[in-house]
Order: C-alpha cells, then sequence, then structure tokens
C-alpha cells in the first residue's frame, strides 16, 4: 500500500469512527509512524508502506477510532516549540495553556528575585518550559498524583533549576513565599462533563472535574496564595475570568487582569499582591 492510499484509508476509518479530527489526526499517525514530515504523505505520495510501519499505523488508528486520545497513542503532545511525553495519568497539554506561559514568562520580567511554583503540574510542561525560558529562577512544580509528576521529572531531564513534589495545592508549602505562583487547574463544572468529546473525557478525571461551578480547587488555590506570592497567573473556563478577578481581589490581590486566547475568550486571569 502506499502513503497516499494508507493515508486515505485511515481519514475514513477515523471518520467512519466520528474520531475527532480525522485528516488532521491520520496525517499525524502516518508522519509519526514513517518517521517523515506530514507534506512527504502528498509529495512522497507513491511510497509503499513498510510492513511494520503498516501494523503500527492500524493499531494507532484503531486505538483512536476507539476514543483514545492521539497524543496518548503516539506517547507525547507538543507545547511551546517542544514535545513532552503524556500517559493518561497527565492531561494533555493544550495551546490555551501555551498563553499562560507567555503571560508569566512576561510578568516575570517585571518581578523581583524569587521562585516560581507551578501549581498541579501534570506532565510538566508549564513548569519545564518556564524553567528554560528563566534559568536564573528557581522552579518549584507539584501534584497530587505520583504517577503525573513521575512523568513530569521525565520531561524535565537536563533541566537543572526545576524542583518536583507531592503537595495537594499549597500544602506542604516549600517556600514562604514565591515571586509568582501559575496553575492550570480543573475548571470544567462537574455537569458538564458528559458533553465533553469522548477523547477529552479518557483524560484523568481529577484533571478535568472543578466542582459544582468549576472553581472548587482554583478558590481554595486563591485563598491559600494571599500573602504567598508577589503574583498569581491563573487559566480558567470560558464563563469564569469574571468571578476569578471577583475572588482575587477579595483575597488581597489587585490589579486583577484576564488575557483572552485566540478565539477572543477571557482565559487567563493575572492578580498582584503587594507581597
Amino acid at each position: 500500500m502506499t502513503r497516499l492510499g494508507l493515508l486515505r484509508q485511515t481519514i475514513d476509518r477515523l471518520a467512519r469512527a466520528s474520531a475527532d479530527s480525522p485528516r488532521s489526526t491520520a496525517q499525524w499517525l502516518l508522519s509519526e509512524a514513517l518517521g517523515i514530515p506530514p507534506f512527504s504523505l502528498y509529495t512522497e505520495r507513491d511510497e509503499p508502506i513498510p510492513p511494520d510501519s503498516l501494523r503500527r499505523i492500524e493499531c494507532w488508528t484503531e486505538r483512536c477510532a476507539q476514543g483514545e486520545p492521539l497524543a496518548y497513542v503516539v506517547g507525547y503532545a507538543d507545547f511551546a516549540g517542544r514535545r513532552f511525553r503524556v500517559t493518561p495519568s497527565t492531561l494533555i497539554p493544550r495551546p490555551e495553556t501555551e498563553l499562560l506561559f507567555e503571560a508569566a514568562a512576561r510578568l516575570l520580567g517585571s518581578l523581583p528575585p524569587g521562585a516560581v511554583l507551578d501549581v498541579g503540574t501534570g506532565c510538566g510542561a508549564l513548569a519545564v518550559s518556564l524553567a528554560r525560558r528563566t534559568p536564573g529562577r528557581s522552579i518549584y512544580a507539584s501534584d497530587i498524583d505520583p504517577s503525573a509528576l513521575a512523568v513530569a521529572q521525565e520531561n524535565a531531564q537536563g533541566v537543572t533549576n526545576i524542583t518536583f513534589y507531592r503537595a495537594n495545592l499549597l500544602r506542604p508549602l516549600l517556600e514562604e513565599e514565591f515571586a509568582l505562583i501559575v496553575a492550570n487547574l480543573p475548571y470544567i463544572p462537574t455537569s458538564r462533563l458528559a458533553q465533553l468529546p469522548q477523547n477529552v473525557q479518557r483524560e484523568p478525571r481529577r484533571a478535568l472535574d472543578g466542582g459544582p461551578d468549576g472553581l472548587d480547587l482554583i478558590r481554595t488555590l486563591i485563598s491559600q496564595a494571599a500573602g504567598r506570592c508577589r503574583a498569581i497567573a491563573l487559566e480558567v473556563g470560558d464563563d469564569q475570568a469574571d468571578r476569578v478577578r471577583e475572588l482575587l481581589v477579595q483575597a488581597g490581590f489587585f490589579n486583577a487582569v484576564s488575557l483572552k486566547d485566540l478565539s477572543g475568550i477571557d482565559r487567563i486571569v493575572i492578580g498582584e499582591s503587594c507581597g
């Protein structure tokens, strides 16, 4: 079978299974399995598929057709220009969180020296990216799930200014005060979980479920962070920015602002403290 023929077959299989984004998923599967850039599927369309690659692609296609997220199938996700290993123990990093990363990196340019804490680090994409961007700062990354921490530590190999530890939000707290706390905590209301796409529902529920209004953990973190950091930056849900800004002001943060994502939704909320 040729590259183009298998690509068409894979797209058709995924479309019949109502999988997410059949064409782009098929292109990713084939290019990853064959070790070629996606455009080669078209420019070298008549190249035959080696038997071992064919078996791998067929296996991966079936897993995607059954609703398994593509990132779990291939074993990685891209974030801020780098690849990060992901497993069913970790949330799959998304473009919205890259906005949080860029906002946090810019904010650090105006903050005094001090450590940074990434709460609920998951696969470590945000913490590792911040550690690489700001090598002069100590980065701490915490998660309640030891399996997720193991993946994050693997993704941080070679990065020397990052420390991982297990914690439930800020307990235990390693530093008396941080320059910046960042977090992409669960923010989907429990009632909406069943409405998520099938592949998203395969991600860890603990990393998705934000409680009745989606703000259970965010509310607790803001309360714990008051007086512990000079600034805090949070990723929030579609209609939560106003409420999160209110929570920040009530906790003693000032200059609470929100930043929009590419869809025009207030996605990142930042609050500063006199510290």
